[in-house]
C-alpha cells in the first residue's frame, strides 16, 4: 500500500469514525476542561483568568495518526455581566491540516437563585490546509496532486449554557459556517447542516471527602449518526480527578487530573479503539494544563 493511500485511508476513517467532524470540532477526552472550543456561552462563567491547553495524539502507531492541539482563555467582567474568550484549535491528520481560531462573547443572567444562563457568541476564521504535492503518487502526472490546497472562510457560532454549583447543561452549533474547498473534493451536493452539540453535568457530593461528577457530550449532525460522550469522574479531597470515559461505539478510556496548586491543574487521558483499528493502533494520548488568574479585574 503507497504512502498516499495509507493517508487517504486514515482521513477517510477519521471522518468516518469521528462522525465527520474532523472540521467541526476534534474530539477530547477531557472536554470538560476546555468547553469553550464548543460553546462560545461558556465564556465568563468561572471566577478570574481561565487558561487552559489540551493535546492528543490519536490512534498512535499509524501513519499520519490525527493530531490535535487546542487553547482556550476566557474571563469575565462582572461589573457588566458578560464574558469574553478566545480559543485556538489545529487538528492534522496526515497532510491535511485545520486551523480554527475563534473569539467569544456571552452574557449572563440570572434566572433563579444560584442558577444562571450564559447566551454566547464566537466569530473566527478556519484554515484548511493540504499538502498533497508532497504525497508520493503512482502517477506524477495527475493534476489532483500538482498543488497544495489552502482555503481560508469566516467562523460563525452561538450557544446557551445554564449552570450552578451543583449542575450544567448547554446547547451549542459552534460552526454555522462551511470550509469552502474546489467543486472537485465535493462529496455532496446537499445544502450544509452544522452540528449541535448537547453537554451536561451534575456535582454529587457522596461524603465530606469525595465527590460524583457524571457528564456527557451528545453530537447530532443531520446525516449522521448521533454521537455520545458518557464521563464518570469522581474528585477526591477537591484536589485528585479521577475516572472513567465512553464513546459509544467508538473508545472506551480513563484518566487522572491533579490540582497541584490553587490555580494550576494538570492531567492525563488514555483511550483505547474498540472498533476494528483497534488491532492496529496502540491508543490514544491525551494531555491537559489549566491555570487561572485570579483578581484580574
Amino acid at each position: 500500500m503507497t504512502l498516499l493511500y495509507r493517508i487517504l485511508l486514515i482521513a477517510v476513517l477519521s471522518l468516518l469514525l469521528n462522525n465527520i467532524r474532523a472540521q467541526e470540532s476534534p474530539l477530547y477526552t477531557n472536554y470538560v476542561n476546555n468547553p469553550l472550543e464548543i460553546n462560545p456561552a461558556i465564556a465568563g462563567t468561572q471566577e478570574g483568568l481561565n487558561l487552559n491547553l489540551l493535546t492528543r495524539h490519536q490512534w498512535l502507531g499509524i501513519d499520519g495518526y490525527p493530531a490535535s492541539y487546542s487553547f482556550g482563555a476566557h474571563t469575565p467582567y462582572q461589573r457588566q455581566n458578560f464574558g469574553l474568550g478566545v480559543s485556538l484549535m489545529t487538528d492534522r491528520v496526515g497532510p491535511v491540516r485545520n486551523t480554527h481560531f475563534k473569539a467569544s462573547y456571552a452574557y449572563q443572567i440570572t434566572v433563579s437563585r444560584g442558577t444562571h444562563l450564559s447566551m454566547g457568541l464566537n466569530a473566527g476564521v478556519s484554515n484548511f490546509s493540504a499538502a498533497i504535492s508532497s504525497l508520493e503518487v503512482n502517477e506524477s502526472n495527475d493534476h489532483h496532486f500538482q498543488s497544495d490546497l489552502n482555503r481560508t472562510s469566516p467562523i460563525f457560532g452561538v450557544g446557551f449554557y445554564l449552570y450552578s454549583d451543583e449542575y450544567f447543561a448547554g446547547i451549542s452549533s459552534p460552526r454555522l459556517i462551511q470550509v469552502k474547498l474546489e467543486d472537485e473534493f465535493r462529496d455532496s451536493d446537499e445544502p450544509y447542516n452544522p452540528s449541535i452539540f448537547l453537554m451536561g453535568g451534575y456535582k454529587y457530593k457522596m461524603d465530606y471527602e469525595w465527590f460524583f461528577l457524571p457528564s456527557a457530550l451528545v453530537t447530532v449532525m443531520p446525516g449522521a449518526p448521533v454521537s455520545a460522550d458518557i464521563t464518570a469522574r469522581f474528585l477526591y479531597q477537591e484536589q485528585y480527578y479521577m475516572g472513567a470515559h465512553y464513546r459509544f461505539g467508538d473508545a472506551a478510556g480513563v484518566f487522572f487530573n491533579v490540582q497541584i496548586t490553587e490555580f494550576l491543574k494538570a492531567g492525563y487521558a488514555f483511550d483505547f479503539t474498540l472498533n476494528k483499528l483497534s488491532t492496529v493502533n496502540s491508543g490514544t494520548h491525551e494531555l491537559m494544563v489549566a491555570y487561572k488568574i485570579q483578581n484580574l479585574w
